[in-house]
């Protein structure tokens, strides 16, 4: 099973996104394929795609189409409350603090479903939350 970060979704959503070609071809192989994502991922993109501040906006009623069709190639994946705690516990033991949080709990479900692959296009901060996957992090 491939994993998604939020930050391919939305590249692959927006034309004019530095990474739109690498993941938008990425997302249509993954038509074929299948892959899973983080269903927090759904918000991430929505408030993302959503906001003025990040130069990408999107209308709320379209920002939604996207979300709703990436939910039906993507297996959306949950934690149940004891595996939140136990990766927000993983985030406090390595001094994660911030933003990067998310993306803890995003690798959380990536190690759920097994994940073959992990594709985002912020590896960094995914191999530091993460080393134990480190190779299997990669860019679209």
């Amino acid at each position: 099973m491939n994993f998604f970060d939020t930050n391919v979704l939305i590249a692959a959503s927006i034309p004019s996104h530095p990474h739109y070609e690498a993941c938008s071809a990425r997302l249509h192989r993954l038509r074929q394929s299948g892959g899973a994502c983080a269903a927090h991922t759904m918000a991430e993109a929505y408030s993302t795609l959503t906001n003025l501040t990040k130069g990408y906006r999107v209308p709320p009623a379209d920002a939604f189409q996207i979300i709703e069709e990436a939910s039906t190639i993507f297996t959306l994946v949950t934690l149940t409350a004891k595996e939140f705690m136990r990766a927000l516990q993983g985030a406090s033991e390595k001094d994660l603090q911030g933003g990067i949080v998310d993306d803890a709990l995003l690798m959380a479900c990536a190690r759920k479903v097994e994940a073959r692959w992990v594709f985002t296009n912020n590896y960094k901060h995914f191999r530091r939350v993460a080393p134990d996957l480190a190779s299997r992090i990669v860019e679209p």
